[in-house]
């Protein structure tokens, strides 16, 4: 699998020139702003890191799980997903069309991860419910749920921002809470994301 892994390192606010797609952006598009990372290999992507305000931190977090992997700037198919990315913060895409390449994970994982991709754009479900749809139940299932969750390698694609506490409370998220809650606004039609 590490043979044929590439990255790349984007900043959203130039993803567009990247792509050489034209624009149909919000007025408010120039406030979107961050870098993502993004790993994958010839069978699907294998990471999307969240926005961070500068593209160091992106590569050091790529890094840290990719070290090895080269950065290719121009890859069609990263640049593909970069694109669905910075359609999603502008609020134009509500579905993602990506191939993923989850290898290696574990089953509980990936029925966690599936049960939040079937969470649609604009609602939100509880962890009761995800560990409900990952057929998990017993002591200790919201915990595993939520550690699956913060392990997810594609947030946004597997929307696991949408997992709420069983009050609607906005708990935990490994882009932390704040994002969360933006993701939370975007969907709901509130405006654009407004970056880092």
């Amino acid at each position: 699998m590490a043979d044929d892994l590439r990255a790349s390192i984007f900043q959203i606010s130039q993803i567009e020139e990247a792509t050489g797609q034209p624009s149909s952006e919000p007025a408010d598009f120039a406030s979107v702003r961050g870098w993502i990372g993004l790993a994958a290999s010839e069978r699907g992507l294998r990471m999307l890191t969240l926005p961070v305000a500068d593209r160091e931190t992106a590569v050091c977090t790529l890094r840290g799980y990719y070290p090895d992997a080269p950065i290719v700037p121009d890859d069609v198919t990263l640049l593909e997903v970069a694109r669905q990315v910075r359609a999603y913060l502008v609020g134009e895409l509500r579905e993602f069309s990506v191939t993923l390449d989850l290898r290696g994970y574990t089953a509980f994982a990936l029925a966690v991860w599936a049960a939040a991709n079937r969470i649609a754009y604009g609602q939100t479900r509880t962890y009761r419910w995800i560990a409900e749809q990952a057929g998990g139940g017993g002591a200790g299932i919201y915990q595993a749920v939520g550690s699956a969750l913060g392990a997810n390698p594609v947030p946004l694609i597997i929307p696991c921002h949408r997992v709420v506490g069983s009050d609607g409370s906005l708990t935990g998220y490994a882009g932390g809470v704040e994002m969360k809650e933006r993701l939370l606004a975007l969907e709901s039609g509130q405006a654009a994301f407004p970056g880092i």
